[in-house]
């Protein structure tokens, strides 16, 4: 499905205000991408997380979140091997 720039200009403009540093964010490693396509392995695993990308977008789950859930699972990785 092809996505128009109108519904792009569309959807920023109806994000709240507080919103915006992620868009910015998101735009500077788009334009980063184009001039840094990256390694081959990079590409494999950026492939690999794809799913993991589109449940934390449909979660809702702020940059705060998922550091929490990863940090709680190296805790749980770090009890395991001191146990």
């Amino acid at each position: 499905m092809a996505v128009t720039r109108e519904e792009i200009y569309k959807t920023i403009d109806e994000l709240p205000d507080d919103s915006l540093e992620e868009v910015r964010a998101l735009l500077n490693y788009i334009r980063y991408k184009q001039n840094y396509p990256g390694s081959a392995w990079f590409r494999a695993i950026y492939d690999v997380l794809a799913p993991v990308r589109e449940a934390v977008a449909q979660a809702g789950m702020t940059e705060d979140e998922i550091n929490a859930v990863i940090d709680e699972a190296i805790d749980e990785v770090r009890r395991g091997r001191d146990a």
